[in-house]
């Protein structure tokens, strides 16, 4: 196989010498075991934005603590049940725009 590209990079002490005893372990050269682990990332990375993405530990804790917000609140204001039906079809219009923001910045 012939490399297409050429990538430097600088790696931290630490993540060098993982990346040295990940290459050793498997007995391949340093540049085998890189494109090994960007494989791997990146199916990986793939797999978590597709059907399951959604259920990560990370979403769901987020979910949570929104849900519980909401519910809190709902419980001290007057007529909180009426008004979070209310603004329940706002919310998710305003969580659509923000996850588009937050996406746009990662890109």
């Amino acid at each position: 196989m012939s490399p297409s590209r050429r990538f430097h990079l600088l790696l931290p002490p630490d993540l060098e010498r993982r990346l040295r005893e990940f290459a050793g372990k498997r007995g391949v050269a340093l540049a085998a075991a890189l494109r090994d682990l960007a494989d791997q990332g990146l199916v990986s990375s793939n797999a978590e934005g597709g059907a399951h993405g959604g259920e990560s530990p990370l979403l769901l804790a987020t979910l949570l603590a929104a849900e519980h917000a909401v519910l809190m609140v709902t419980s001290i204001l007057p007529e909180g049940e009426r008004r979070r039906a209310e603004l329940a079809a706002r919310a998710a219009v305003a969580a659509q725009e923000r996850i588009g923001m937050v996406e746009a910045r990662t890109l």
